[in-house]
């Protein structure tokens, strides 16, 4: 979006446009992989779209709703209401250029309650349609099938492989087995069935979940390729619908 000038973007706007708007989150990803993470595959996932004819990417968003890890040093974070107001004034933005179709690319666990929320108000009170689209949800029942159990998905096997798709020179592979030593076998501390604390510094020593040392980079390619695939479906229905 940002090589364009106004006057190309304008002409590449029509009925069938689909606005692309990647959000992450700056936040620890244990002693393995780095901050960006949720930046790095939200970002990622956005780029193998540059060459839709019906896709307007918007530059990624970085930071997120992450002050749950504000013990690990360098987890940057907004509250749920500033994230959900940020995106929806960018979201009404674009629908000014008649853009109402949008789909959010998130890469971040945290950010998708209020997305979710931002979305539903934005089509009842603006009838911009809104879809949150997270990676590790559109392809759940996939990763159930491969790892036989749900992964935490925080800086543990599933994401860590996914992340090797992108930014392999910034994971640290020495550093999988002291991660995985530290690292929680699920996400949030739980007591009697219940979870009573997502506070990470609670559950999890290096800020890790699950096993990273586990990664398998066929695997991260696996889930990329089916990622894929779905996000494009996803944006055939959108420039599609009405």
């Amino acid at each position: 979006m940002i090589t364009n000038t106004w006057k190309d973007l304008e002409e590449k706007i029509n009925k069938k446009t689909v606005a692309v708007i990647p959000i992450g989150s700056i936040e620890q990803h244990g002693l393995h992989a780095p901050l960006g993470t949720d930046y790095f595959i939200a970002d990622g996932f956005a780029k193998t779209l540059k060459d839709n004819e019906h896709t307007l990417v918007i530059p990624t968003i970085p930071v997120g709703v992450a002050e749950y890890h504000r013990h690990f040093s360098g987890s940057l974070w907004v509250k749920p209401e500033t994230l959900k107001s940020y995106i929806g004034e960018i979201i009404k933005s674009i629908a000014f250029h008649g853009i109402k179709k949008v789909i959010v690319i998130n890469g971040h666990g945290g950010n998708r309650e209020p997305l979710k929320e931002m979305a539903r108000y934005l089509k009842m009170e603006e009838n911009i349609e809104v879809i949150v689209w997270t990676w590790f949800e559109s392809i759940e029942k996939d990763i159930i099938d491969i790892f036989g159990v749900r992964p935490p998905l925080h800086a543990d096997e599933a994401e860590t492989a996914m992340l090797l798709n992108f930014v392999p020179e910034y994971v640290r592979e020495d550093r999988y087995r002291e991660s995985a030593d530290g690292a929680s076998k699920q996400w949030g501390k739980f007591h009697n069935g219940t979870m009573v604390s997502q506070v990470v510094k609670d559950f999890s020593k290096t800020g890790a979940t699950g096993d990273p040392s586990k990664t398998d980079k066929d695997i991260g390619m696996k889930m990329f390729d089916m990622s894929k695939v779905n996000l494009e479906k996803l944006v055939e229905y959108m420039s599609g619908y009405k």
